[in-house]
């Protein structure tokens, strides 16, 4: 073999040496990302039930404002509707 057929020869299989490295990186790096995500989506679905959970809560609150401020009215008319019968 000439020297150029040597040193072609070398540096192929250096370059396909470093190739199958960072493929195997590759690798491990895709399996950890792969792993945090699933971590994340996890995370993303507790927060998720948590403002579901919130809004209802909310919403339940609101409801008891709102039907607590219609009984006062109610109570406000009955006692102005009482009210002149009572001083006459």
């Amino acid at each position: 073999m000439d020297l150029p057929q040597i040193i072609l020869l070398v540096v192929i299989l250096t370059i396909s040496v470093i190739l199958i490295v960072i493929g195997i990186q590759l690798i491990g790096i895709l399996k950890d990302a792969k792993e945090t995500l699933k971590k994340t989506d996890l995370i993303l679905d507790d927060v998720s039930f948590l403002t579901r959970s919130l809004t209802r809560g909310g919403s339940a609150l609101s409801h008891a404002i709102t039907s607590l401020e219609s009984g006062l009215q109610l109570v406000g008319m009955v006692t102005k509707l009482i009210a002149p019968k009572v001083k006459k």
